[in-house]
């Protein structure tokens, strides 16, 4: 159960701040980014405390949620899961890790044939997220943020993202 929480965590952080980790006042873009999802989902109460847990979504409103954070930086593209997207948020993740990388490109692969069965936001973004957490974890793929591990974690996007 850790590892799935652990790889939400990654996954949640890697949405968030993955394509702002070059931009300076990344943080306030994410929170902006964050905040804006909340009103657009109108995500409240104990929704919000269900995402925030970063177990995978399960109700319609924390797909919803997931579905915005990834579509405001492009890894959900007009209904699409963008494979490209999702290879640029790993590479910042993995840095120049390329056993880690190499695994992260095969989860993307996997997660991207699951996502062809929807153009929905939220449904799609329940599957993605729902595949990148059990591919992870079959992969080896739960070390990041909040974990104890860093080992794999590339100094600059730990840095960026603390």
């Amino acid at each position: 159960m850790f590892a799935l929480k652990v790889a939400c965590l990654c996954l949640s952080v890697a949405v968030v701040l993955g394509e702002n980790n070059q931009q300076n006042g990344s943080s306030d873009r994410s929170a902006t980014i964050f905040q804006s999802c909340i009103a657009e989902t109108k995500l409240s109460g104990d929704a919000l405390k269900g995402f925030r847990s970063m177990s995978i979504p399960k109700t319609q409103a924390e797909k919803c949620m997931m579905g915005c954070l990834m579509r405001k930086v492009n890894v959900i593209n007009k209904g699409k899961f963008s494979v490209e997207e999702a290879t640029k948020v790993a590479q910042k993740y993995y840095g120049t890790n390329e056993v880690m990388m190499k695994k992260a490109k095969d989860l993307i692969d996997v997660c991207a044939k699951k996502a062809q069965s929807t153009t929905e936001e939220c449904a799609l973004a329940g599957i993605v997220t729902t595949c990148i957490v059990e591919e992870a974890q079959k992969a080896g793929l739960s070390g990041g943020p909040g974990s104890r591990s860093r080992r794999t974690v590339s100094p600059k996007f730990r840095r960026d993202a603390m």
